[in-house]
């Protein structure tokens, strides 16, 4: 991992606090793999800054025995396109892409002696909500409407620039053994090619730049 000067932002912060709010009410939500998906104002992306593809934000803190894992990306690094899905193959590459951000074990690889199990997945973007929307809205209105529906969207296909939030909560029974984190995602979203960390741990903040090369975040 190349070093680089911290710029601590407002989500990093953010997401400290989210970190200690958990800790806090762990014991109300505290089941494997529970996740949510969200339509809010966090999803239009534009805590990234500048919106580049191949480059996406990955943000940690690590508190106590709690681990929280931000990504933030471009949404063409991992779906291959920005637009919302019209066509059922969109929408098929979509629903792909969530069932693997869901599975944290195939992108982020943990020593095994610190325990680490993950408590909560949380997934952020219009293209999600709009594949959630389709679905209900399908089964609502039938198929004549929904060629309307996509035909309007087209429209938007060359102009969009939409992102996507994962946020991942993990327990780990060892932190004294979390020594180290390899980051597998390259290998699932090869159009992603670096990663700017930002992390916060008991030893203090660090900043880097990860890439497939160069895969390791160590404490």
């Amino acid at each position: 991992m190349r070093l680089l000067p911290l710029v601590a932002g407002s989500l990093l912060t953010t997401l400290a606090f989210s970190l200690h709010a958990h800790n806090h009410d762990h014991h109300h939500h505290g089941h494997n793999g529970h996740d949510h998906d969200h339509g809010h104002k966090h999803e239009h992306g534009d805590s990234l800054g500048a919106h580049q593809h191949g480059v996406a934000n990955l943000n940690l803190v690590l508190e106590g025995s709690t681990l929280a894992i931000e990504l933030e990306s471009p949404a063409d690094n991992l779906v291959g396109f920005e637009y919302l899905p019209s066509t059922d193959a969109d929408k098929a590459k979509v629903r792909e892409v969530m069932a693997s951000l869901r599975q944290a074990d195939t992108l982020f690889q943990f020593p095994a002696a610190a325990g680490c199990s993950l408590d909560q997945v949380e997934l952020q973007s219009p293209l999600f909500s709009a594949v959630e929307h389709s679905h209900k809205h399908d089964h609502d209105h039938g198929h004549a409407h929904k060629h309307k529906h996509d035909h309007d969207h087209k429209h938007d296909h060359d102009h969009a620039h939409n992102d996507i939030e994962a946020h991942y909560h993990f327990t780990c029974t060892n932190v004294a053994a979390l020594n180290q984190i390899e980051l597998k995602l390259f290998e699932s979203f090869p159009r992603t090619e670096k990663l700017l960390l930002q992390a916060i741990t008991p030893t203090g903040q660090q900043g880097g730049e990860l890439s497939p090369a160069q895969n390791l975040i160590r404490f």
